[in-house]
């Protein structure tokens, strides 16, 4: 244009330029749509994941509503290899009521912090397909299969970290508890008042960096 000096102002009317422009925009719009498509396939996949992930949620709650949630933990330890004596010698030691509402604590708890590692592995699963093209495998596929077996080995951990922590509940004794909050009191006020570099409150000598520091951070 330059060369043959059109003005900036004057419209170009050229069929060969028209037909590329257009040929360029169609090229352009077909990859924003290939692109769109294959956004919303591995969006299918985590919605699969979602959808599975809550109905086990929602089904936890209805159980623990309809008084049954005992038995449904009663089903996923006789899985994980425990007897049901076992559970019930825990459930004894802990109190009856007091059991009730540690399960749905517990199932709730775990399952919305698996839940949340999983769309983490999930994120990074979908980053590192995308290289497994140049091995010439689709990325897609590959996010699909992988994502299932992940999926699948999340219902796998839930319920093993469900009776796992079941059973490793202890009750703490009243006086035992009063003592540790007096400890963490005391804690929280050393830090606030003692600087690193002033003198260990414990009377050693030396700088609370030195000395006490590591124990009480």
């Amino acid at each position: 244009m330059e060369m043959l000096k059109i003005p900036e102002d004057q419209p170009i009317e050229s069929k060969l330029i028209s037909n590329v422009i257009e040929d360029a925009q169609k090229r352009v719009e077909g990859f924003h749509s290939d692109a769109r498509s294959h956004l919303l396939e591995y969006d299918n996949v985590m919605n699969r994941h979602r959808e599975a992930f809550y109905r086990r949620r929602k089904e936890i709650l209805e159980k623990e509503e309809k008084g049954q949630l005992r038995d449904y933990i009663l089903g996923i330890v006789n899985q994980q290899g425990y007897k049901r004596e076992d559970y019930e010698k825990k459930e004894k030691e802990i109190g009856f009521e007091r059991m009730r509402k540690i399960e749905k604590l517990i199932c709730l708890r775990i399952l919305d912090s698996l839940w949340i590692n999983h769309l983490e592995s999930m994120g990074y699963l979908r980053d590192s397909v995308k290289l497994r093209a140049y091995g010439k495998r689709d990325p897609l596929v590959e996010y699909k299969n992988e994502g299932h077996k992940m999926f699948k080995k999340l219902f796998l951990m839930i319920d093993k970290a469900i009776v796992n922590t079941i059973f490793r509940i202890a009750i703490v004794p009243t006086s035992q508890m009063q003592d540790l909050r007096a400890r963490e009191k005391k804690t929280e006020s050393i830090r606030q008042k003692v600087g690193r570099n002033d003198p260990c409150p414990c009377g050693s000598g030396k700088k609370y960096k030195k000395c006490c520091y590591p124990k009480y951070g």
